[in-house]
């Protein structure tokens, strides 16, 4: 997408972070995550200082990691959507 001018690919950006934020806000976690939120806490606080900072680490990494897969998918929907108007909006055969 190297050919998209920078301010559309930072408006695409921006359009994903603010639907990003909003599945987040409306996600309710279900009693089987909470549950696994719950034992995952008490496992980190049972665990060293260090052993608590690499996983925090690594779940941060994860975060970090899903956020580029939803923005990668995210974008190649922009890009299917754009391929499917432009020939509706630019019509090759003029009648």
């Amino acid at each position: 997408m190297s050919n998209w001018p920078d301010w559309f690919l930072e408006a695409l950006r921006q359009r994903f972070y603010q639907l990003e934020l909003a599945s987040e806000q409306q996600a309710s976690c279900s009693s089987e995550d909470k549950n696994l939120f719950t034992q995952m806490d008490q496992f980190k606080t049972n665990q060293s200082k260090d052993i608590q900072h690499l996983l925090s680490e690594w779940e941060e990494a994860i975060g970090y990691q899903l956020s580029q897969d939803k923005q990668s998918m995210y974008m190649e929907g922009v890009k299917d959507g754009i391929r499917l108007i432009l020939p509706v909006i630019q019509p090759t055969n003029i009648r």
